[in-house]
């Protein structure tokens, strides 16, 4: 047998115990054996050292690529005294170091942790509109043969959400994140043709915007049927809401679900109403069609979880002005609602015509 043979074999344990015994007697007696041992045990851990560290590289090259990208460059370090010394204490801690961060993410994504912490976040419902959609709505138009006096060339908007009438004087409310930045908004509805409206007031901390119609000509002589609810609502409470998650407004019914919105925020109402994007600005309305709230978002990891500014803080917006006429002009109608009594569908016919589908355009 050759001698690195016999070193290769003492090395990785492969020898007889007496092949071992016979081994280590050698080296004590034969120095020229064991300086020819030690050679060949140093060169065989830094072929390890090697091999080691080249895989190390390659963990951390796929790590790097996972989290930066496979284009990511990675900028190596010039090597100092300091490096030198103390490089392979520096690549055990590294390797450490990578090791238990691997297992944090890997435990926590397991639990749900992680997933959940990410995904549990308030999602604005403002409804982002494309070219295509209008092209396809106006072609579905066509061939049905339906008519609606809405139905114009007119350039989609960037955004589209809904907004509520304050009163019967043109005035509105909406959702301040829908509408910041606008460079001009328009309303339309089942009665009412598309109009131009102005920004009057906002208060972003509550996410409330409010503007009014040039135009009122359709609603200025219909009956107003909200009344705004100023004491509390309570948890199990029936509750329904009217939007524009889509060009024609929809229903959707649920129950009040908390007393507070998300992150335990006590300006919200959390709501089991199935919210789309377009229903942001939307009124809130408890069984007797009084408004207790303004749709703002719902609850990214959660089905059917929505929240709504409550309609107390709409009043504290208005009583916040310091513009008195606009104040005067604001007022709100807190008397009892004249939809009280009647079907849903019934009351929903007098709710429409106040009901707006909010189209919002930006440079």
């Amino acid at each position: 047998m050759r001698a690195t043979d016999l070193f290769d074999n003492y090395i990785f344990g492969t020898l007889s115990a007496e092949e071992k015994n016979d081994f280590e007697t050698r080296l004590k007696t034969d120095a020229e054996f064991a300086t020819a041992f030690e050679k060949h045990k140093t060169l065989i851990e830094g072929i390890n050292q090697h091999e080691q560290s080249v895989h190390l590289k390659q963990i951390l090259s796929t790590i790097h690529k996972q989290e930066f990208g496979k284009d990511a460059k990675i900028v190596n370090l010039k090597e100092d005294t300091f490096i030198k010394k103390h490089g392979k204490t520096f690549a055990v801690a590294a390797s450490v170091a990578v090791i238990a961060v691997i297992g944090t993410v890997t435990l926590l994504s397991t639990g749900g942790y992680l997933l959940k912490q990410q995904s549990n976040a308030i999602t604005d419902l403002k409804r982002d509109v494309t070219e295509l959609k209008y092209s396809q709505d106006a072609i579905i138009e066509g061939i049905t043969g339906a008519t609606n006096k809405r139905i114009k060339n007119y350039a989609p908007a960037n955004i589209e959400g809904t907004g509520f009438a304050l009163n019967n004087r043109g005035y509105f409310i909406t959702s301040f994140h829908m509408v910041k930045n606008a460079d001009s908004v328009f309303v339309t509805n089942n009665v009412l043709d598309r109009a131009s409206a102005k920004l009057v007031a906002s208060e972003p901390a509550l996410d409330i915007a409010i503007y009014k119609i040039d135009n009122i000509e359709a609603i200025k002589n219909l009956a107003f049927p909200f009344s705004f609810k100023e004491s509390g609502s309570e948890i199990g409470d029936k509750i329904f809401t009217l939007g524009y998650p889509r060009r024609d407004a929809v229903y959707g019914e649920g129950a009040l679900s908390s007393m507070t919105g998300f992150n335990n925020d006590t300006t919200m109402y959390q709501i089991s109403i199935p919210v789309n994007p377009g229903n942001s600005g939307g009124p809130l309305m408890d069984e007797q069609g009084n408004i207790i709230g303004v749709i703002r978002g719902k609850q990214s990891s959660a089905e059917a979880t929505g929240f709504a500014i409550k309609s107390n803080f709409i009043k504290q917006t208005i009583d916040r002005l310091e513009n008195d006429s606009l104040k005067k002009e604001l007022s709100l109608v807190t008397k009892k609602s004249n939809l009280k009594g009647l079907k849903r569908s019934e009351q929903i016919k007098k709710i429409q015509p106040f009901v707006f589908n909010v189209m919002v355009y930006k440079k």
